[in-house]
């Protein structure tokens, strides 16, 4: 508009000076003028509407930090804030033998699933590595498919460089997809998180996270003193502990939520599904008490990691994608809460 006006003063002006009579030298200064207060008040609304527009772009970008990441579940994963695709149904490892931890992920690998869940800890570090090999060396799995999750235990932390060499050596592995810190422990977590800081910086870790981080008060201890926003927090939940605070304290940072014990940990499973309202919800789509509280997480926006040893429960726990809660059931679902840990760490 501003270019329009530009020009039409400009012919008004060309026309005078080419000694045209019919426009006397008042007529073009009153029109000349005309056309500057225009532009003023067009200048005036451009600038008004650039500030309408960057508050409208501002409050999108807060809203987008803000709410809860949205899993995409035809590809079944969720974008990490470091911008890596992460699957949102993996196989945990805890508690599994050396034996147990090779064909469990030998078998999740082979009937679906591509998040695998170990730590230092667990011990099984170089059998999920050999589970993995098989699985590729047999053409189930290509290592760019696959998301390895391991976690540097405690008395790790004081030298976290060396910890992180330990487990890419043990798990036989050139980077490893996704390494969290295994519990808070103030005295020292903060320098094991910058050690896996330098590790994302040399391609040793692609992103880094954080487990068993109950508080927000002490989840925001690491963030405040490092640089590398968490793209994952890891903690016990299940429909009887749902872990609502810590979900919604981490959304602001783009962290995305990770389920351990999903079915209530060994020992507690049949607790949970026997519950009158999941096995009622199990009963009208046909589905085992397992497969429901494993999409109850998914639906409720939080990575599941199922254990088991077993593989016709693996390829159960995976046959998940063939159904959806209603809203209904999500809402019945979420009246379990009690608030109720079955763990102690």
């Amino acid at each position: 508009m501003k270019k329009l006006l530009s020009v039409l003063t400009t012919i008004i002006l060309i026309i005078y000076n080419s000694g045209c009579t019919q426009l006397d030298e008042k007529t073009v200064a009153e029109i000349t003028t005309a056309a500057g207060n225009a532009a003023a008040v067009i200048t005036a609304a451009e600038t008004a509407l650039q500030t309408t527009n960057d508050m409208v772009q501002s409050k999108e970008r807060t809203e987008k930090t803000s709410a809860p990441l949205q899993f995409d579940f035809e590809r079944k994963s969720v974008m990490l804030n470091s911008g890596y695709e992460m699957p949102i149904l993996g196989l945990g490892m805890f508690s599994l033998s050396d034996s147990e931890a090779e064909n469990s992920t030998y078998w999740a690998l082979k009937h679906g699933f591509r998040l695998i869940d170990t730590a230092r800890i667990y011990g099984n570090e170089e059998a999920v590595g050999r589970g993995i090999k098989r699985a590729i060396d047999e053409g189930y799995v290509t290592r760019g498919e696959i998301f390895i999750t391991t976690k540097m235990w405690t008395s790790d932390y004081s030298d976290g460089a060396a910890a992180i060499d330990a487990s890419l050596s043990r798990l036989g592995l050139d980077y490893i997809d996704l390494m969290i810190l295994h519990h808070s422990q103030p005295s020292n977590d903060v320098d094991a998180y910058k050690a896996m800081e330098q590790a994302v910086r040399d391609g040793k870790l692609r992103s880094i996270g954080l487990s068993n981080y109950y508080e927000p008060e002490d989840f925001d201890r690491v963030v405040n003193a490092t640089t590398i926003k968490p793209a994952l927090l890891q903690n016990e939940t299940h429909p009887y502990h749902q872990s609502g605070l810590m979900k919604e304290h981490i959304a602001q940072y783009g962290t995305v939520f990770e389920s351990w014990f999903p079915l209530g940990g060994r020992g507690n499973t049949q607790t949970l599904f026997n519950d009158e309202t999941i096995s009622s919800i199990a009963s009208a789509h046909k589905k085992s008490s397992a497969q429901v509280i494993l999409r109850w997480h998914l639906q409720a926006g939080q990575i599941a990691i199922p254990g088991s040893s077993n593989e016709q429960h693996i390829i159960e726990d995976y046959d998940i994608w063939d159904f959806e809660l209603s809203d209904e059931e999500m809402r019945s679902m979420s009246a379990l809460e009690t608030d109720e840990r079955f763990s102690w760490y």
